[in-house]
């Protein structure tokens, strides 16, 4: 069995910047939890590099801590724009009260 390398190593990152958030959710699952390293690929080095930004990110407000189920879906760009109807015009007889 040969040596996996690293893939922040592989991809030359000597810094691992906390401001980066398209590359801290590379790292992150869909419910906003830390990727372990069995899974990811990580060295115990930059695991720890990873977990540190990613938690400066949650702190700065740059990355969310939990996920609000609540929230809004995404927005499909396909879907064509629904056509609002015009006001009708209503009558009113008499003095206008009911």
């Amino acid at each position: 069995m040969s040596k996996k390398e690293c893939p922040i190593d592989a991809a030359g990152i000597k810094q691992i910047d906390y401001k980066d958030t398209t590359f801290l959710r590379q790292y992150i699952t869909k419910f906003n939890k830390i990727v372990p390293r069995y899974y990811s690929g990580v060295a115990l080095k930059n695991q720890r590099k990873l977990a540190q930004a990613i938690k400066r990110a949650r702190y700065m407000a740059l990355l969310p801590y939990v996920l609000n189920p609540r929230a809004p879906k995404a927005v499909v760009a396909d879907v064509a724009p629904v056509e609002v109807a015009a006001p009708v015009a209503v009558e009113v007889k008499g003095d206008g009260l009911i």
